[in-house]
């Protein structure tokens, strides 16, 4: 259990967002559990900390019972629980074999985009070719496009299937938004700039691989 908690920690303080609600919601479906659980995990190791869960910790401190909680802050139940520290973490099995593979996913996702950014003063071949890798790697995984549609993709042979569309990204267009994104040095002003089909879910993916540059 201390490895899916450093996980998550690792996930929380490195990703996008800087520790937003979206951020938070986006560790939660990567690693299969509730966004309330995630928040509650990372304030038991002290690394995450808001106006209302200072203020509901500091409340439990001095006393204050669940149902005093909620009625000064207007939380519900399970939201106090969420934002108090846990006291102890039990789990079956089959429980934490599920995390533990959560986990090797996690660090397999995290060493491919290492691996792609290696090859980005390489070739573009080998550019491309780690690309499809990673985006093999990352199927399932919850992304958002810059107007907040979140979505999720399959790769079938050649082919990126968006759940949000019954059409499909082929890996010519990837390849020829790679490198749109490779001559602009990854200062890429938005999806369009991609030229391709489908370039609203390629910009959000080649963001969360660090392909584009964000701001902060």
């Amino acid at each position: 259990m201390e490895q899916f908690t450093n996980c998550i920690v690792e996930a929380y303080m490195s990703g996008a967002g800087g520790g937003s609600v979206n951020s938070l919601r986006q560790i939660s479906e990567q690693f299969g559990i509730t966004l309330m659980k995630t928040r509650k995990i990372l304030i038991t190791v002290g690394v995450y900390h808001t106006e209302i869960s200072e203020q509901v910790i500091s409340l439990w401190e001095n006393g204050k019972n669940i149902s005093e909680i909620m009625q000064e802050t207007g939380l519900s139940r399970s939201s106090v629980h969420s934002y108090l520290p846990y006291t102890k973490m039990i789990y079956n099995a089959d429980e934490l074999s599920l995390y533990a593979e959560r986990c090797r996913l996690y660090r397999k996702r995290k060493q491919e985009i290492e691996k792609l950014h290696c090859c980005m003063d390489k070739s573009l071949e080998l550019l491309e070719n780690h690309l499809w890798e990673t985006l093999k790697l990352f199927s399932g995984y919850s992304f958002t496009t810059v107007k907040g549609l979140r979505f999720h993709y399959t790769v079938n042979g050649n082919e990126i299937l968006i759940d949000r569309k019954k059409k499909s990204i082929t890996r010519s267009s990837v390849n020829i938004a790679l490198k749109e994104t490779m001559e602009m040095k990854g200062n890429v002003n938005g999806p369009k700039k991609l030229k391709v089909f489908g370039a609203s879910y390629l910009y959000a993916i080649f963001c969360r691989f660090g392909l584009i540059k964000t701001e902060g």
